[in-house]
């Protein structure tokens, strides 16, 4: 499971990735709708604590991306150990 083990995180990557980047979309559209709710964060109306939030808004799709990783890390952690180096990559059949 040597290079499997990196399609999986790549694809858990890339499904977080597009999460985050749906997310954003969606405020970015409430924000074209009239609803300042992201400049209202960044004129500095909630403090420090409103562009920290603004800043996290930003990087929110890489975000995702790590905690696709994370969640196949965890998700398919037995199988990931399960083959380690030196495996003939059949599991247990020898």
């Amino acid at each position: 499971m040597g290079s499997m083990k990196y399609f999986y995180f790549g694809f858990g990557g890339f499904i977080g990735f597009v999460c985050g980047m749906v997310i954003q979309m969606i405020f970015y559209m409430v924000e074209r709708s009239g609803n300042n709710i992201l400049t209202q964060l960044g004129r500095g109306d909630y403090g420090a604590m409103g562009k920290g939030l603004l800043v996290l808004f930003d990087g929110l799709p890489y975000m995702g991306f790590v905690l696709g990783v994370v969640l196949v890390r965890t998700m398919f952690r037995k199988d990931i150990e399960k083959e380690g180096p030196g495996s003939s990559g059949h599991g247990d059949r020898g």
